[in-house]
């Protein structure tokens, strides 16, 4: 089986990340999926952007969380690349509306919850994947395994993936008891004999960020079922080459 590409942040390597732009570029260019980060707005809304803050990424300044949505749009998520023209911040309703014109993209949300309130994330997030069109195709994932233990309570069908800055102990076991079918983390720490021991329990290990072509090499002849790069077509040629 293939290793899947997802484009991290979309085709965040050539465009403004997490913007529409980045996603329709990957999905073009034969992306298997799209990565994205989500976080609540000020007002609830969930909306797609990465950091804590507007800062490095938007002509404005200070935490998304003090934004109402209808400001945050007004701001230029293509501000740091002036040769790009102006592109807004997608609202997660926007994004997934996009991604229904193409059905067979996957889809990884992860969730950034900056230490707001679980259930009011979940309830923010939830009426937007509740419905089947996601069903097969979308990954939550998240740093904050609590909060994917509780998403994953109130819509069972949905995959969820935890996400770690370094190995964990007893991973397989503590996986399982999580409810978790993916296992995201650091190319540095996946190995081909993490791989199979993941895929006998049926979890899919992806690997992030991986945009050199010897890591990403090895990792497709080792069989890793997906990876995240910011070069999706770059990524998309080298499997071609190596398949």
């Amino acid at each position: 089986m293939k290793t899947l590409i997802y484009a991290h942040r979309g085709a965040s390597g050539s465009y403004p990340e997490n913007t529409l732009k980045a996603f329709e570029q990957a999905a073009k260019a034969g992306a298997d999926g799209i990565e994205f980060d989500v976080q609540l707005t000020k007002d609830d809304v969930p909306v797609v952007i990465h950091d804590r803050t507007v800062n490095r990424t938007t002509n404005g300044q200070g935490p998304v969380c003090q934004y109402m949505a209808n400001e945050l749009k007004q701001l230029n998520a293509a501000a740091k690349q002036t040769y790009q023209k102006q592109e807004s911040i997608p609202f997660l309703s926007e994004l997934l509306d996009w991604a229904a014109s193409y059905p067979s993209l996957h889809l990884n949300l992860e969730i950034k919850g900056y230490g707001q309130p679980h259930e009011r994330v979940i309830d923010a997030i939830l009426p937007l994947i509740h419905d089947n069109r996601f069903k097969e195709r979308l990954v939550v994932s998240s740093f904050d395994h609590m909060l994917l233990a509780k998403l994953q309570a109130h819509l069972p069908f949905i995959e969820t993936a935890a996400l770690v800055k370094g190995p964990l102990f007893k991973a397989t076991s503590y996986l399982k008891q999580l409810g978790a079918k993916g296992y995201h983390l650091d190319s540095m720490y996946v190995s081909k004999e993490l791989i199979e021991e993941m895929k006998q329990a049926n979890i899919a290990v992806r690997a992030f960020t991986v945009n050199d072509t010897t890591t990403l090499k090895k990792l497709f002849s080792w069989g890793c079922p997906a990876v995240f790069t910011d070069f999706p077509t770059r990524a998309l040629h080298l499997r071609e080459e190596f398949m």
